[in-house]
């Protein structure tokens, strides 16, 4: 296998917004690691943001809907040229190629660059070219497929053994019965899975990472009647799988000072104007308090948890939780487990708790006395505790201070970025990570 292809070695889906509503796709990368893993890749690096489907083919022993071309994202670009591109790789400025790659039933390796006749197989594929599932299109050259895939629309079972299925459509099939040449893939984000790719300089555990990455997709992809929508006066509401049936991205509370449980699964709430007090409960929620002043908790689960506007009090509960205060002077703790807290912009307090938490302090979330700062209350050394600098790229950007008990940073003007309570400049000074730039520190 190349190592310099991206892969995939589980399961990923992959959510697409065409004409407003959602298509989903379920990867398969135990049976195609390369193929699923190339699309994954692709997804994420926004590419077919705006992508049209420039084939649809509906004979009736034959149905698919192609799309991938770059060009395709030119609407002055002549139609009839369409379907010869594919994806150039920015860091070799060549386009990106991957071969041809099919699991035989009963084998435990896919057949690589070789037709199944060309390499005397005789049993079927793994995966079949059935109705939804999606394949890559490709020229004569079994290695030269690379962005332009189809959706099969009925069984082309007649395509197996010479083009590589990774996926299904599992959720809207109608949608793909629906396509029009012309129709636009409006985004396409990886919305659950493992992708190997994805880093963050302030943690190494890809678990937390992607889950926190695959909550912000679900949340902010923009879909008509996305959020089941409270009232502009006070609402109190305990959700439940029910309500959120007809609700893809999940709960508004608008106006008012509402007061809003989550279903104790994944829930995405977003608070609006007002003081609102929020709790998660259980499951991976995604939790935003908007504008005033608002508790928040994410209960038991990986949870994301902001604040945003107001001075608020933020709490991940137990989890591996990313606690954000945003503007305003806010209260976050982390809850047990391991958490990666930010107090943003405002004078903030970050209490860890339980676990090996990060603390993340801002380049541009500066004060002028070390009163109006950030502080950090209950840095551990024995916990394993880090401190972020966001926006940071060496100690020598910074000045660590013993005031007291506590260690004061700050920058080379002598601007306050932080209070790190109860600690001493070594152990501060053997925590600490640079981020360089400082909001894709926050991007976990």
């Amino acid at each position: 296998m190349d190592e310099t292809l991206a892969t995939l070695t589980g399961s990923a889906t992959v959510t697409l917004l065409i004409n407003g509503q959602l298509l989903e796709i379920t990867l398969d990368g135990a049976n195609a690691p390369i193929s699923a893993g190339n699309f994954a890749d692709l997804v994420e690096r926004e590419f077919y943001d705006n992508i049209s489907f420039h084939r649809v083919v509906r004979d009736p022993g034959f149905v698919v809907v192609q799309a991938g071309d770059p060009n395709s994202r030119n609407p002055e670009f002549p139609q009839e040229l369409l379907g010869t591109s594919g994806f150039t790789d920015p860091a070799t400025g060549q386009e990106r190629n991957i071969p041809l790659e099919i699991l035989p039933q009963g084998a435990t390796t896919p057949i690589i660059n070789q037709t199944f006749a060309e390499a005397n197989v005789t049993v079927p594929p793994v995966l079949s070219n059935t109705r939804g599932t999606i394949a890559w299109a490709r020229a004569s050259a079994n290695n030269s497929a690379s962005s332009q895939f189809y959706f099969n629309g009925i069984d082309n079972t007649d395509l197996d053994g010479r083009f590589s299925v990774f996926g299904r459509v599992s959720g809207g099939l109608g949608l793909v019965d629906a396509i029009q040449q012309g129709d636009r893939i409006q985004l396409a984000r990886v919305t659950d899975g493992t992708i190997n790719g994805r880093t963050s300089s302030l943690t190494t555990d890809l678990g937390t990472v992607n889950a926190m990455i695959n909550m912000r997709n679900r949340a902010d992809i923009p879909v008509a009647n996305g959020f089941l929508v409270g009232g502009a006066g006070e609402d109190t509401l305990e959700l439940n799988a029910g309500q959120l049936a007809n609700a893809r991205n999940g709960y508004s509370g608008v106006g008012g000072n509402d007061t809003i449980t989550g279903t104790g699964s994944d829930d995405v709430i977003s608070g609006g104007s007002g003081n609102d007090v929020i709790n998660g409960l259980g499951g991976n929620d995604y939790l935003r308090g908007l504008a005033d002043n608002d508790v928040i908790d994410g209960g038991a689960g990986i949870d994301a948890v902001n604040g945003n506007a107001g001075n608020d009090t933020v709490s991940g509960g137990a989890g591996n939780d990313f606690v954000r205060g945003g503007q305003g002077n806010d209260v976050l703790s982390g809850g047990d487990g391991v958490d990666i807290l930010t107090g943003d912009l405002g004078s903030d307090q970050l209490t860890g708790n339980a676990g090996a938490d990060v603390f993340v302090l801002r380049a541009d979330d500066t004060a002028a006395d070390a009163a109006a700062a950030d502080v950090i209350l209950d840095f551990s050394v024995a916990q394993g505790d880090r401190i972020g600098l966001a926006g940071v790229s060496a100690l020598s950007e910074l000045s660590l201070t013993a005031s007291g008990a506590n260690v004061t940073i700050q920058n080379t003007s002598n601007a306050f970025l932080g209070v790190v309570n109860n600690a001493s400049v070594a152990d501060v000074q053997g925590a600490l990570i640079f981020t360089g730039a400082s909001e894709s520190a926050l991007r976990i």
